[in-house]
């Protein structure tokens, strides 16, 4: 079970992301409804590539069933000849100076920077153990407006990139 919360970051003022190590990541959709999603994810790091197959399942509010295992470049390969064209690939690079700096309560932090379609994008995710935990955790004053249940990268690879991005100013904006 994965139990997770994602706000909007706006400033990344004062943080110098090019000292830090990270992961590029282009995550594509085989299969979207409103109770699964299934999705292959290729990650390039400085030590190499890593390839990624992962099904969610039973999404209620913050936490979401999640099976993920590693698979080779050529199983990648082929599962990418049967995406779905309706989907766009999301891109991003998560930065490793959150991911493995515990925040508080051994809670980790990722900053995920959108590129392609979504450049200009960034949210910070916390992974929690509870959603008791999740919902009784301060939070960094850094984060901006929270997302957990507005948008999921799934939308975002499922949806109208224009209607996604307006959603995401509205948030920001409060209307």
């Amino acid at each position: 079970m994965e139990i997770e919360r994602k706000f909007l970051v706006n400033d990344l003022n004062g943080i110098n992301l090019e000292e830090y190590e990270y992961k590029k990541m282009a995550q594509d959709y085989l299969y979207i409804d409103k109770f699964s999603v299934v999705r292959i994810r290729k990650i390039e790091t400085a030590k190499g590539k890593k390839f990624k197959y992962t099904i969610k399942t039973a999404k209620v509010g913050i936490s979401v069933n999640e099976i993920e295992r590693e698979i080779s470049e050529e199983d990648y390969a082929e599962l990418r000849k049967q995406l779905n064209s309706k989907y766009n690939t999301i891109e991003k690079t998560r930065y490793l100076y959150f991911y493995i700096i515990p925040y508080m309560d051994n809670l980790k932090i990722e900053l995920d920077v959108f590129h392609g379609i979504y450049e200009g994008v960034v949210f910070a995710e916390i992974e929690f153990s509870s959603e008791e935990q999740a919902y009784n955790t301060e939070l960094p004053k850094w984060f901006g407006k929270e997302v957990s249940s507005k948008i999921t990268n799934s939308d975002m690879a499922f949806s109208n990139s224009k209607d996604v991005l307006k959603l995401i100013e509205d948030i920001k904006t409060g209307n």
